[in-house]
């Protein structure tokens, strides 16, 4: 701080409570305050810095954590936050989402949606869910918290099942209408794409 900014146990106060009341939903407090006391906002944003009165933006993710996202990065962001709070982590969705694509954690994953897949033979959406139904094709719920009215909820279907699928019922899908370089790859385990 410079001489300008000379803190004192009496300006700390209005700085603390007009953070308090920020808080509560004044959006006007720190430049009443930054009036009041005749700093500027960024010498009041150092000083309620220096009184811990600040959040950051994003604390640093733990190992653990990262375990947890690359463990359930298939699923939503709501429901890995539930993951995550079982271990007794606390995040926010957005912070969650941020973090998959940072690690580009989706991306690395191995399997389809149900739309994904669905593009991928050529088939509708339907058909993919009703295969799961009949119980054909193996997949996990992402645990969206989506009623019956919305559709229920969303599928997440591994490389492996629908190998194990695409062999065991062969009279399911239409070659002509898969694509043939994605299905190759499938069934040859990668090897036709590297």
């Amino acid at each position: 701080m410079t001489a300008r900014y000379n803190p004192t146990p009496a300006l700390d106060e209005k700085i603390k409570d007009a953070y308090l009341r920020q808080r509560r939903g004044d959006r006007r407090a720190l430049a009443a305050v930054t009036r009041d006391i005749g700093w500027s906002k960024s010498a009041v944003s150092r000083r309620g810095a220096a009184l811990c009165l600040t959040r950051a933006k994003e604390y640093h993710w733990s190992d653990a954590e990262e375990q947890i996202l690359e463990r359930f990065g298939h699923l939503t962001a709501a429901a890995i936050q539930r993951h995550l709070a079982r271990a007794g982590f606390q995040r926010s969705c957005a912070a969650i989402q941020l973090k998959l694509t940072r690690l580009r954690i989706k991306q690395n994953l191995d399997g389809y949606s149900a739309c994904a897949l669905a593009a991928a033979l050529g088939v509708d959406v339907h058909k993919v869910c009703l295969w799961i139904k009949r119980g054909l094709l193996q997949a996990q719920p992402r645990q969206t918290r989506r009623s019956k009215e919305q559709g229920g909820d969303t599928w997440w279907i591994a490389i492996p099942a629908v190998r194990r699928f695409i062999l065991r019922f062969p009279e399911e899908i239409d070659l002509a209408r898969v694509e043939k370089i994605w299905f190759l790859d499938v069934l040859t385990g990668g090897k036709i794409c590297r």
